[in-house]
């Protein structure tokens, strides 16, 4: 069975972000819901290389607006570096049926410009700037 290597899940509100995700963090997300037998079902996976706390907190805005994309919970893990942190998104994607279309994610995740590692699943070598994708 997969996992997405991170704690629990918490209701998705700007309070709880608040409370539970450091700010100036770097990291790894989801946002799901909670099925009928209380499983956290994996909507979408994320990260941030620079505030994790901010990144999240704009699901709340930005996917509110598609209800039928069900963010109604987030969970969240802390990385070291960006490169540590785009190998588990990369792993998350793929491991949830990203490139099946099984997330709600569009395209595969894109390494954080200068990071040196393609990704560790499939080699994707697409780089980008991270500040031009939300941060």
């Amino acid at each position: 069975m997969v996992s997405l290597n991170m704690g629990t899940s918490y209701p998705l509100n700007q309070d709880i972000i608040d409370r539970v995700v450091g700010r100036g963090r770097i990291g790894n997300y989801a946002y799901g819901y909670i099925d009928e037998s209380g499983q956290f079902v994996v909507m979408y996976v994320g990260r941030s290389d620079l505030d994790l706390h901010e990144r999240i907190g704009h699901g709340i805005e930005e996917f509110a607006k598609h209800p039928e994309y069900r963010y109604e919970c987030f969970k969240f893990s802390y990385a070291t570096t960006a490169q540590e942190a785009y190998e588990k998104e990369c792993r998350n994607y793929h491991d949830f049926g990203g490139e099946d279309g099984l997330l709600v994610n569009a395209v595969h995740p894109a390494k954080p410009e200068g990071t040196p590692v393609d990704c560790p699943v499939c080699g994707n070598s697409k780089s980008m700037n991270y500040l031009d994708f939300f941060n």
